[in-house]
Order: C-alpha cells, then structure tokens, then sequence
C-alpha cells in the first residue's frame, strides 16, 4: 500500500512535469552518449542524465545543477556496460586503398562488445526513480522515454562522421594546358630501358611529362627511395620556364589503360595528383597506354605496406619494462579520424598556465555558461581542461568506465584507455570551416591560428 501511494505521487508530479515535452525525432540532436560539460557517459560509474525536453546529456556530477538553473525536473537516466565478445578466428582482409574506415580501407574498429542498457526515468532534483519501461507511467512520457534511449547519439553520429576517411585525389590545375617541347625522344614501353639520367637506377623511376626527363623519386630519411633526381630537375626547370616550371610527372611502371600514379612538384600543389589528359600527354612522347602493363608498385600500395610494416620499435623504447603513465595530467586524446593535428594543438594549449587555469575555474564557467553549453567555446575548453588536468577519466577515476568482464572461455580485452574524445569542442571550433569541419588532413599552425 505504502509503495502504491509513493508512485501515484511520483506520477503526479511527472504529469506536472510532462507540459511542452516533444518526442526527439531523427533530425534532433540527443546527446545520449556524452555530457555536455564532462566526458562522463552512460558506460561512466554514475551514467548519463538527459533531459526530456532539451536532449542534452549531464554526468552525475553536473545534473543538479544543470537542473537548478534550467528549472528541468525530468530525466532519462542511462547505465549501459559492456561484455568483451569472443574474438574471431577470421583474418581482417588486407587493405587495398590509403583510406579509414571505408571498404578496403584500414579498418577502425576496436575490439566487439555486447552491450546491455538499463534506463530509468528521473525526477530532479529529488532524484527519484521510476524504472523504465514503467506500464504506469503516461503513454505519452514513455514515448519521450524511449526516444531518447533508442535515438543515435549526436556524439556518435560525428563519430561516424569523422572516422571514415579516404585520401583525395584532386585533378592538377596544370594538366588542362600543360606545355609539352616537341618530342625530342620516345620512351620505349620496355622497362629495361628505363633509366634515371642523372644517377643511372632503374627503379623508382618519373618521367616529366612536359620535357621527357626520367628521373628518380625522393630519397626517404631512411635512405631508401631514389635520388631525387625528378625533384631536381624540376628546380631546374622553375630557373628556365618561370614561374612553375615542368610540375607534372607520372611513375613509369605504374601506367595502364586506367591510369598511372601522377605527382604535381608545384608549390601550390606538392601532392598526388591526377590528369585528364594523360593518354595525350603519355602519347606525345610515344606511350601508348592501351599496351602498358603495371610492373611496379604505385604510391598507394607503398603507402599500405609502409603503414602495415610500421615499426615504431625504431622511435620508442622497444624492449624496455616501462610502466604506463596514467596519472593526473597525463591523459590521451583519441584520433578521431584525421584529428592528430587536433590533438596535436591542444595537448600544447593546455601545457601553457593561461588554459590550465581552465580547469580549476571550470564550476564558474559552467555556472555562467548559455542554455546549450555545446556551442559556447569556454565551456568546451573547461570541459576539456578539466579531463586533461585531473584524474576522472584515467582508469579507475570517477568518470572512466570499467573495464568489461571477460566471457567464459574467452581472452581478456585490452587495457582500460587513458583518453577522451574531444568532439564537441572539434566540432564547434570546426563549425563553418569548410576544412576543419571536415575529416581531411590539416596543418597544425593553420589550425592553432584559426583556435586563437
């Protein structure tokens, strides 16, 4: 009798709270998966608090008083865990293409987990509980209810966003009008004849397209590669047909009739490339595309097998019994795709005392902060600097999800991870920036001047 007098007061009170509430729908932002003002979320010890009618996220620690100021009284409280599935014994297929998380790219995906959700609704901010689903609660309540447990997560969705990437190709500005001198010479179709006219290899070979030069590729740090024999005949040829020079070269042993490997030297481009008319221009100095074979690797496959044989034994203390540090001030920012340069920029930001005082003026910042916390930019930098400078999300902090228990039979998970993902704060610094809200590289420098 006691209980059910209990929850029909409950009740009554969520009904009083229940005015202007809208089901999320697919175009709303729910921020189901990470609080707005901490890294905590629902695999966090105390879960995650998201409100009914703004669908934004708050940890335990910030959800009294994100309710105090907004005057919000009900919340959906979401607890999820994880248990480490069986690992497969099927191999990962082999990468074909300089690409993340994209078909016959390099996969990102970490270890499988099956995940278990409990959800209830709360009322704030006496925080009482009413375990969801609940057959007494309004109809209309439990539907907002499980608009927000079942809806994707906006930090999930820039998740996805962000980790699918795949290098880009871009046509050369140069190839539409690309001067060619009159053949001179005809590169035999034979690779035996082919040759560096300045160090005599005959490997890593580019032809320049607009004069017939074969010269060898850029020697690498290690010393391997070539002998930058096309690179410095490219500077001679910027002294005697200013200002660009012959910019366009392809790889010899890489051209068939779908293509071949193109670089562009230019200093406004510096990069692979691609050009429409190559058959004309291979033509010209009498390749002819339809009867070539590929008989060396392209850039693409050097790239794969240089990133798959990395060996980072070479730059660390390989060997060595070092214990990881996992300390206050030693936390880790995940890649989120292409976000190094990110990462890169804010790690050094938050060495400096200007933005460490972040941290501990976080509680005032947050006091002041606007209704919607994930567009306001000072909140976001104490939310990080509140990660990076203390010890909640290191393992075994407040905030850091437990490690998930082992099935029966199976093999134990890899280490708990000493890292946050900072995507609010990359996405609103990103915000209408056609280049930094995307998932391409960047430049570091041009990313810290646009940050300050």
């Amino acid at each position: 009798y006691t209980r059910v007098v209990f929850m029909e007061a409950l009740l009554d009170r969520v009904r009083a709270s229940m005015r202007g509430l809208v089901p999320a729908t697919e175009y709303d932002k729910v921020y189901n998966d990470e609080c707005v003002l901490s890294f905590d979320s629902p695999f966090s010890p105390g879960g995650l608090y998201v409100s009914l009618r703004t669908y934004l996220g708050f940890g335990a620690q910030h959800v009294q008083a994100a309710s105090m100021r907004s005057g919000e009284t009900l919340y959906v409280h979401l607890q999820k865990r994880r248990t480490l599935r069986p690992k497969s014994d099927a191999p990962d297929a082999a990468p074909t293409k300089m690409a993340l998380g994209v078909e016959g790219g390099f996969s990102v995906d970490g270890p499988q987990y099956d995940e278990s959700t409990e959800a209830a609704l709360v009322l704030m901010p006496s925080g009482e509980r009413v375990p969801l689903p609940c057959q007494e609660l309004p109809e209309f309540v439990s539907t907002c209810c499980q608009a927000i447990v079942t809806h994707v997560g906006a930090m999930q969705q820039r998740k996805e966003s962000a980790v699918a990437w795949e290098a880009e190709t871009l046509p050369s500005k140069y190839a539409e009008e690309l001067v060619q001198l009159p053949p001179h010479k005809k590169i035999s179709p034979d690779p035996a004849a082919w040759v560096c006219e300045e160090s005599g290899m005959r490997e890593n070979l580019w032809l320049n397209l607009s004069d017939g030069h074969i010269g060898s590729g850029r020697r690498q740090w290690d010393g391997s590669g070539g002998t930058n024999g096309a690179l410095n005949h490219y500077e001679e040829t910027k002294k005697h047909f200013p200002p660009h020079g012959f910019p366009l070269v392809v790889k010899l042993g890489t051209i068939t009739p779908h293509g071949a490997d193109v670089y562009s030297y230019a200093d406004d481009e510096n990069s692979e490339v691609t050009d429409p008319k190559l058959a004309e221009h291979l033509a010209h100095w009498g390749i002819d595309v339809m009867r070539m074979e590929k008989t060396a690797q392209s850039v693409t496959e050097m790239n794969i097998a240089a990133n798959e044989s990395l060996e980072l034994d070479k730059i660390t203390e390989a060997g060595k019994d070092l214990a990881p540090l996992t300390s206050r001030g030693y936390l880790g920012l995940n890649n989120l795709g292409n976000s190094c340069y990110v990462n890169s920029v804010l790690q050094l930001l938050f060495t400096l005392p200007e933005y460490q005082t972040l941290h501990p003026a976080a509680p005032a910042i947050f006091a002041t902060a606007p209704s919607d916390p994930t567009g306001d930019l000072p909140s976001q930098l104490a939310k990080l600097g509140g990660a990076l400078l203390g010890d909640r999300y290191n393992p075994g902090g407040d905030g850091a999800p437990p490690p998930p228990p082992v099935p029966e039979g199976g093999e134990e998970g890899p280490a708990p991870e000493a890292a946050v993902a900072p995507r609010m704060l990359i996405s609103l610094v990103g915000k209408g920036h056609s280049e930094f809200s995307s998932s391409r590289q960047q430049d570091a420098a041009e990313y810290l001047a646009h940050l300050v």
